[in-house]
């Protein structure tokens, strides 16, 4: 069953921050920047519309940092990207929030973001962390959408709340 943010008020931030493309919780500037990308080797394939990024793959964009042993990118006709999937032991993922709320980051075995329903799926070992705030999980699923997220899996889901000093 889907959580509604209301009662996460720490986690909105966290969550509304890892997607990879433009949204109002991560630096908005982020989007407007280049997009940057290192691998150890590339391969692109125009006729199916997809571009694999092995070994070391850095990509940055703004205050964005994806770092993964594996990314494979579906595009749009538009060359934008639809899908993107990476592999790590584990990926890393992070970023800067919006009003000075600090930096998100998120770990996990397996990392989707589908730009077309605006999801972001964590998969093996899901760890995102928001300053002491953190949610664990086998799976976590935010859908962007419906400010939404499920998480569970094989384990518990292990969700960390801090309160404000102030």
């Amino acid at each position: 069953m889907f959580s509604s943010f209301s009662k996460w008020p720490p986690l909105i931030g966290l969550l509304l921050g890892l997607g990879l493309g433009t949204h109002a919780w991560a630096l908005e500037a982020d989007a407007r920047q280049p997009l940057y990308i290192e691998a150890d080797e590339v391969e692109v394939n125009e006729a199916d519309s997809t571009s694999v990024y092995v070994g070391h793959v850095q990509v940055d964009q703004g205050s964005m940092r994806l770092l993964a042993d594996h990314v494979t990118v579906y595009h749009r006709e538009d060359r934008q990207p639809r899908l993107i999937i990476a592999l790590g032991q584990p990926a890393r993922y992070k970023q800067l929030l919006d009003d000075d709320q600090g930096e998100v980051q998120a770990f996990a075995k397996r990392m989707e973001y589908d730009a077309d329903k605006d999801e972001l799926v964590l998969i093996g070992e899901g760890l995102l962390i928001q300053g002491e705030d953190r949610l664990t999980g086998e799976r976590i699923l935010y859908d962007r959408a419906k400010a939404r997220f499920r998480a569970g899996g094989a384990g518990r889901v292990k969700i960390t709340i801090t309160p404000d000093e102030s």
